[in-house]
């Protein structure tokens, strides 16, 4: 196993690999302005061409074995959910190494598909997000056939499938990733309640099935972590010190090339329609299309690690906004779980060892310790994570107003950058981490409005949501999540001097701001729309601030 240990040694090169980095630095930067400039008239997919070559010649066989261990009998079933893979998957090993056959099941839940969310009614799982998962769906099925099984796809709720499954095919155990959110956590109790039950109606010979739940959606395995979760520090830096220095990254598990058969079933089923939902199909015209699956996800670790090489200015570049290299673009391959994060880690160490090591191959992975620390908070504060007041339970006031929410969701603020923001998410699914920073710092501060209607917007439409990441982001920004710094406030104008500063991106997101000269396009209200509030209207969060906060008036409280 690897350990990450703080800073010590992380960042020493060979003389020969330094100046190997900084021959190729001027051309990696040309390449990456081209990549940004031909965005703006084509648009592109993500990854680009050769990834599928790239993934199963180079990928998978690293990640891959010949298959020793297996001692098992009977039928295991692996109840796929979040975990959209073969790769570095320990549900999927545990049901190999205990069985003789293997059930690989998915369940499109209508709980996931065809509900609402919890608070505001926006649809659960918007198309492009459905879009997605089918096609990681379809992939996984190839892979999992090229491994001697296949995917049995059934349309219902998981407590119902699963049991019936266990029945029939006699299974001994259904194994699954472990969840940490509510909702997701009441569907395993009831799966585990009705797979007792079934057994018990129909056979009283039977052994009951067992539901067995693994760890294996985070970068540091849950029990490996120097503390118990309901002791996680409420500072990130404490916690990320504190895992760096006393934690270690396990290996990623490799999965045997051969993991049949599977049992006979008569119908393998299908979900290859977002019509199948009732819904229509939507085409990506504009921007980034993200290609779902685990393939893709290996396409793209290996075209932006190894073949544009631009891992080595990731700290540099993260904070863009536009075109496909300037982040990982990793996120949508990980919230679906098409993508370990241990897998990467492993690919990072990798190029750090093959080519260099730098603040930029750290941050990489100090970004994934943020996700695992959303992931462990999530367990440590349970339902108080999607409440008004978050995990830090603060009282105060937020405004619904639904006039202002719906020029926000809809571009129609008179703010160019939070207007192209918003764009570029209800187009293609994705927005970069500074635009989500901005438009949520613009929602709750300038506006007022309870940041929960913008984390369950984004629910709706990020093709990369999880529940852990999005809600604790957004508590975060909004100053009720785990940070002592509760007024968060992102100046427009200053971001768009720093991340835009000639225009760009709002230009290709609001095409009419081509004709503006480049050093207005940031100006309020030139296309028409009169900005919808003044700067730095909304909540208070101290009477220091009262100066600077806008008409808005509210205190907020500690709940007692």
């Amino acid at each position: 196993m690897f350990a990450i240990r703080a800073h010590s040694g992380l960042f020493n090169l060979s003389s020969r690999a330094a100046a190997a980095s900084a021959r190729r630095r001027p051309v990696l930067l040309r390449k990456f302005i081209a990549a940004a400039n031909m965005l703006a008239v084509t648009g592109c997919e993500v990854p680009g061409q050769g990834w599928e070559e790239a993934a199963e010649e180079i990928m998978i066989p690293r990640y891959s074995s010949g298959g020793d261990g297996r001692r098992g009998r009977g039928v295991a079933i692996v109840w796929y959910r979040n975990d959209l893979r073969v790769l570095d998957n320990e549900a999927l090993y545990a049901a190999w190494v205990s069985s003789e056959a293997v059930l690989p099941v998915y369940c499109v839940d209508p709980t996931l598909f065809s509900s609402t969310t919890h608070y505001f009614g926006f649809p659960k799982t918007g198309v492009l997000r459905v879009q997605f998962i089918i096609e990681s769906l379809g992939d996984l099925k190839r892979n999992l056939m090229k491994r001697g099984l296949n995917l049995l796809i059934q349309h219902g709720k998981p407590e119902d499938i699963l049991p019936s499954l266990a029945k029939t095919y006699n299974a001994h155990t259904v194994y699954a990733q472990k969840e940490s959110c509510s909702e997701e956590l009441s569907v395993e109790r009831a799966v585990s309640k009705h797979l007792g039950a079934s057994i018990q109606l129909f056979s009283k010979s039977q052994n009951a099935t067992r539901l067995e739940l693994l760890w294996g959606c985070t970068m540091y395995h849950i029990d490996d972590l120097p503390f118990n979760c309901k002791d996680l520090p409420d500072v990130f830096t404490q916690f990320r010190k504190s895992v760096e220095s006393k934690s270690v990254i396990r290996n990623c598990i490799k999965i045997p090339t051969s993991l049949g058969p599977s049992p006979n079933v008569v119908d393998w089923g299908s979900f290859s329609e977002v019509t199948q939902l009732g819904l229509q199909p939507y085409k990506v015209s504009k921007g980034l299309k993200f290609i779902g699956g685990e393939t893709a996800a290996l396409g793209r670790v290996h075209e932006y690690f190894w073949k544009k090489d631009m891992l080595q200015m990731y700290k540099e570049t993260r904070n863009g906004m536009l075109g496909p290299d300037y982040s990982t673009k990793l996120s949508p391959w990980l919230a679906s779980g098409c993508l370990s994060p241990r897998l990467i880690y492993a690919e990072v160490k990798r190029y750090e060892k093959e080519r260099l090591s730098n603040t930029s191959t750290y941050w990489v992975l100090f970004e994934l310790i943020w996700r695992d620390y959303f992931r462990f908070l999530s367990v440590k504060v349970g339902n108080s994570l999607f409440h008004p007041g978050g995990p830090r339970k603060l009282t105060f006031n937020w405004s619904k107003d639904q006039k202002l929410f719906d020029a926000w969701r809809n571009g129609q603020t008179g703010y160019p950058l939070i207007d192209a923001n918003m764009k570029e998410l209800s187009t293609t699914g994705f927005m970069s981490n500074r635009g989500r920073q901005i438009v949520c710092s613009f929602l709750v501060r300038d506006m007022g409005i309870d940041w929960r209607m913008g984390a369950e917007w984004f629910e709706t439409y990020l093709l990369d949501y999880d529940p852990c990441s999005n809600y604790g982001n957004w508590s975060y920004g909004a100053g009720v999540g785990n940070d002592p710094r509760e007024d968060r406030y992102f100046s427009i104008p200053k971001q768009a001097e720093n991340y835009d500063p000639e225009g760009d991106f709002v230009a290709y997101w609001l095409p009419e701001l081509r004709a503006v000269p480049k050093e207005r396009r940031h100006s309020p209200g030139l296309l028409g729309v009169k900005p919808v509030v003044p700067l730095r209207h909304g909540r208070r969060t101290s009477k220091s601030n009262n100066n600077r906060s806008g008409a808005a008036n509210t205190v907020l409280k500690k709940n007692k």
